[in-house]
Parts: C-alpha cells; structure tokens; sequence
C-alpha cells in the first residue's frame, strides 16, 4: 500500500512544475512560488528554482526547514454543486539544501535574458521528511501521509 501512495505522490509531482515554498528565519516567515520538479529516485526529492534575488538563501541558511506546496487547480464542479470542484494538493515538509552545481539544460530558457542562469536562479533540492496529499475527490480534508 505504500508503494502504491508513493507512486501516486510521485505521478503528482511529475506532472505539476510550480509550487509554493516556505521557510522561516529571524526575519519571520517566507513565501515565494518557485518552479520545480520531481528528481530521480525513490525519496521523491523535489527541486526546485528560486530567482537569486529572493531572500531564499539567507532564510534557508538560518533553518533549512520547508513547506512546499503544490496544487492541482479544480477540474470540474463537484457532485451536486455547480461551481467549483475538488481541491487536491500536495503538501511536503523536509529540508532543502542548495544545490551546488544546478544542471541548467533541466530548466527551460525563460525570455530571452543574456546573463548567465547561475546569476539569476538558485536551485535547492527539497529532500521530504513527510509527504501529506489531499484530495477532496474523496471527502473534505481527506488526507494520506506518507513518513520518510
């Protein structure tokens, strides 16, 4: 059975490229949308692509304990209701360590900006402690946990 969660929660985040991470420091907490992707193996290790400008670093540097967030945005309505639709997403708490030496042909070329990607992005590697899934496809608030 929890091969069987572990293989849906890795289908997830292949198919999704933009979370949400969040971090903690002295300065309070931190919130920003970050774009990422499922990395190979069975930890379900997650990176994901910060802009350098973002306090990232100095908050990652002082608790590398994160949130990340990623949402399937509502397909269809609900049974009985006429707007709206079920809410899924993924939530991951781990730690997330800089990733020394990003492989940039990964990440799509943005816009057409000549500076180096190493001078406009940060890559962290997002390694899961616990992995919860919600989907309201199956009742309100419906979660599975899946403990690293």
């Amino acid at each position: 059975m929890l091969d069987e969660l572990r293989q849906r929660m890795a289908a997830f985040l292949a198919g999704h490229q933009v979370g949400i991470l969040s971090a903690t420091g002295s300065e309070g907490v931190w919130v920003m949308p970050v774009r990422c992707r499922l990395l190979p193996g069975r930890d379900l290790a997650v990176a994901c692509l910060l802009p350098a400008w973002a306090d990232a670093a100095y908050f990652l540097e002082q608790a590398p304990h994160v949130l990340l967030v990623i949402n399937d945005p509502p397909q269809s309505p609900l049974p009985g209701e006429t707007a709206g639709g079920a809410l899924c997403w993924l939530q991951i708490r781990g730690r997330a360590d800089p990733v020394a030496a990003p492989d940039w042909t990964l990440w799509p070329a943005r816009g057409t900006s000549t500076v180096p990607p190493d001078a406009l992005y940060r890559v962290v590697r997002v390694t899961p402690a616990r992995l919860d899934l919600f989907d309201e496809r199956w009742g309100w608030g419906v979660r599975e946990t899946l403990e690293l």
